[in-house]
């Protein structure tokens, strides 16, 4: 099964994909929701994207198979640079 880290949008928390990590799991798959940092405006999207890297590196299931990243409004700018990253 996928493994499926699902990143947020601004001013918003990891629990906005509570209901899609619930149909995800019951299929199998394993899900990631990490909570972005906030409430400094001096970070940028690399920050964000170590931010989910850590916190996939930080959980304690190993990932096995595929990774589906996926960005909701403003983390659609973050998920392509994590899936680069996963890639290197």
């Amino acid at each position: 099964m996928a493994t499926f880290v699902l990143i947020h949008g601004a001013g918003d928390v990891g629990w906005y994909w509570h209901l899609v990590e619930a149909e995800l799991q019951a299929r199998g798959h394993r899900t990631l929701a990490p909570d972005l940092p906030a409430g400094n405006d001096s970070l940028t999207l690399i920050d964000y994207r170590d931010a989910v890297i850590n916190a996939l590196h930080a959980s304690n299931e190993p990932v096995s198979g595929a990774v589906v990243v996926v960005g909701q409004s403003y983390g659609a700018f973050t998920a392509p640079l994590v899936a680069a990253r996963l890639e290197a």
